[in-house]
């Protein structure tokens, strides 16, 4: 798929010391996807502040290692970031030729979504190194391996909104519908018609209306909801997959 990658942690970068002869080095890699009210974002990282240069944040792994904690410590071990629900993208293969020799390594890519909170902090940390770029406008900033991860990483997160719960971890506990529907545009990169998003949810009967109106706005206040995983989980034990779109 890609031609390089970069692997940047405290542990260092994989090197062929590590590797036994003829076994793949191992590489963990995590997508984290958030939502800035109109557009989808994901969590990229660079090495020179001076270089426009991003790619995708990564560890390697060793054999005590678990691979859905090293994934989330891919994260966590750089940013207090609250991640979600953790879904595997697949395995990458990669050829690395360096002086004499070619050197397998293997990437198993996770996404993850992050809430308006943990993009508010990277916004405002002050670590230059950390940015949720757009996905769609800044794409070119990646490297061409982490631009491959990415757009598998986007389409397993489109077939996963479709009947998981994973558009949800992109809002806060209270959303409108407007904002809900948004998270699916951004997510399918397309618009949905309004009159047919709300009328699907309404038959779904899975969010629960509050009573609580947003304050200070110049027009009436849209009504806001919350999801209610119970009515979700029944309504999965009656009818199997539920499907949003």
């Amino acid at each position: 798929m890609g031609i390089r990658t970069e692997v940047v942690s405290s542990r260092g970068i994989v090197t062929s010391e590590q590797r036994l002869s003829g076994v793949p080095g191992l590489v963990i890699t995590t997508v984290v996807f958030t939502f800035d009210g109109s557009k989808l974002r994901m969590l990229c990282v660079r090495d020179n502040d001076e270089v426009e240069q991003f790619h995708l944040p990564s560890l390697p792994y060793s054999p005590e290692d678990e691979l859905k904690s090293l994934a989330r410590q891919v994260i966590r071990s750089r940013l207090p970031l609250e991640l979600n629900q953790l879904f595997q993208v697949g395995a990458f293969e990669k050829n690395e030729s360096r002086l004499c020799e070619t050197q397998k390594q293997v990437e198993i890519c996770f996404f993850t979504a992050a809430s308006p909170n943990d993009l508010e902090f990277v916004a405002t940390s002050g670590l230059h190194q950390y940015r949720f770029l757009e996905f769609h406008d800044q794409m070119s900033l990646l490297d061409e391996h982490s631009r491959a991860l990415a757009d598998a990483a986007l389409a397993e997160l489109r077939r996963k909104a479709r009947f998981d719960t994973v558009a949800f971890d992109f809002l806060a506990h209270e959303f409108s519908l407007s904002e809900l529907q948004r998270v699916f545009e951004a997510i399918l990169n397309r618009p949905l018609d309004v009159r047919n998003f709300r009328k699907k949810f309404e038959a779904l009967d899975i969010l629960v209306e509050s009573p609580h109106r947003p304050r200070g706005m110049a027009y009436r206040p849209p009504r806001m909801y919350s999801f209610d995983a119970g009515r979700f989980s029944h309504k999965q034990s009656l009818e199997g997959e539920v499907w949003f779109f």
